[in-house]
């Protein structure tokens, strides 16, 4: 019996190893080792200073996987973008009381738009849309049709979209009569057949007008990003958008490993990109990404940076917030077990489904601030440890997986590509 199994054993591997290969093979993957972008684990020690602080969900089940707020200048609306394919404009954010109202849909209006969950288990996504990345701009500053010297010509903020699957779209009459504009579903260097795998996000250099935004992937699609992540390859790119140049996408940069969420830094020289657990800044002067990054590890996946003028409490300071995903901390993290072993990584792309990837990594709310320099200034965390239930068990954290942190009068809102709702918390509530 034993001499029998020893002997099949080979052809039993052999078909295992073809099976999974056929698998990888059909979903698009082709793991490699990327372990150098995955650097050592960093010793952290959570503070949990949002563990005891009230949550207030808000449109619950309707606002759903809110990836991105931006704020009007004036502060009396914000638009955020939503997981069912929707923009929303939020009426006077800084109340108590807050409606919303739908601006546009970047796709079809369907019941089942935004019902398939984080990992879009009904395949509707391409379909309804998906919003990503957002940033109001003047028209004139964007539209290559813009005449300012028109009869009618009358300069307004827009807003600009990444979208992951529609491309770069512009919004115009946004307070009233909403029209969409799609403004690039390539770049211009791009096969005609190609179009974006996955705009993420978008900022615009105040200096010159030019906007720069992220493609996380030329492969994977949003829906299936954590393939991006673990797959290994470095296929993101960093691209431009000038109205001078007629109003065409070009590739400034690309074999970027998860090109995430961007920034201007503070002193105008300079692009943060969030790459993975790190920080690149790409130099607007030659143009090219410096060779030291930023940020060379932080304890978590890093989603939206945004340059800020003052900390969560309210004190000036001329600061970072990033906002961060799954834990990249000591003891453990499924990204750096993974990032060496190419064998491991295969497996688990084969045999476990999609949602189930999502489900292994570590979740917490958190946001870092860093310093002008990169220096960690602080963390507000909870990572569920501080909690138990009446039966001793954790308690899971409420608004896990955040992607964008930002101040609004006395609150702070907190935007998730993962949670069915948009959150806030009262800034207050921080100074304990």
């Amino acid at each position: 019996m034993i001499r029998t199994v020893l002997q099949i054993l080979p052809v039993i591997i052999l078909i295992n190893v073809k099976l999974i290969q056929y698998k990888l093979r059909s979903l698009g993957l082709a793991p490699i080792a990327f372990d150098q972008h995955a650097p050592e684990l960093p010793t952290f020690a959570p503070d949990n200073r949002l563990a005891n602080v009230p949550i207030e969900k808000l449109g619950e089940n309707d606002l759903v996987y809110p990836e991105s707020f931006v704020l009007s200048p004036d502060g009396k609306f914000a638009f955020v973008s939503v997981g069912d394919g929707r923009i929303v404009r939020i009426n006077d954010p800084s109340n108590a009381d807050i409606s919303w109202v739908t601006v546009v849909r970047t796709g079809i209006d369907d019941d089942h738009c935004g019902t398939g969950g984080p990992a879009d288990d009904n395949d509707m996504e391409r379909k309804c849309g998906r919003p990503l990345g957002l940033w109001l701009a003047s028209r004139s500053s964007v539209d290559k049709n813009f005449n300012s010297d028109g009869e009618d010509a009358k300069d307004e903020d827009v807003l600009l979209v990444a979208d992951a699957y529609r491309g770069f779209l512009m919004v115009t009459g946004i307070t009233d009569q909403p029209v969409m504009h799609t403004l690039a579903s390539r770049a211009e260097s791009d096969p005609p057949d190609y179009t974006f795998k996955l705009l993420n996000a978008a900022v615009q250099v105040p200096s010159t007008g030019d906007i720069y935004i992220t493609e996380t992937s030329q492969i994977f699609e949003r829906r299936r990003i954590f393939y991006a992540a673990m797959d290994g390859r470095a296929t993101g790119r960093l691209l431009r958008y000038q109205r001078s140049s007629g109003g065409v996408i070009e590739v400034v940069a690309e074999n970027i490993y998860m090109p995430n969420g961007i920034t201007v830094s503070h002193d105008q020289q300079s692009l943060l990109i969030v790459c993975g657990v790190k920080i690149i800044r790409f130099d607007l002067n030659s143009q090219r990404i410096d060779p030291k990054p930023f940020i060379e590890v932080m304890p978590g996946t890093g989603d939206n940076i945004k340059a800020m003028h003052e900390l969560p409490s309210g004190d000036e300071v001329k600061c970072y917030f990033v906002a961060l995903g799954g834990m990249y901390k000591r003891p453990f993290s499924l990204l750096k077990l993974v990032s060496d072993k190419v064998w491991l990584t295969s497996f688990i792309l084969a045999v476990c489904p999609y949602r189930k990837i999502i489900d292994l990594v570590p979740k917490w709310t958190a946001l870092a601030v860093f310093n002008e320099q990169g220096n960690l200034i602080e963390t507000f965390t909870d990572d569920g440890t501080s909690k138990l239930d009446e039966n001793g068990k954790k308690i899971p954290v409420e608004a896990p997986w955040i992607s964008e942190f930002e101040p609004v009068g006395e609150y702070l809102y907190l935007s998730s590509w993962y949670n069915p709702f948009l959150a806030r918390i009262k800034r207050s509530e921080l100074e304990g």
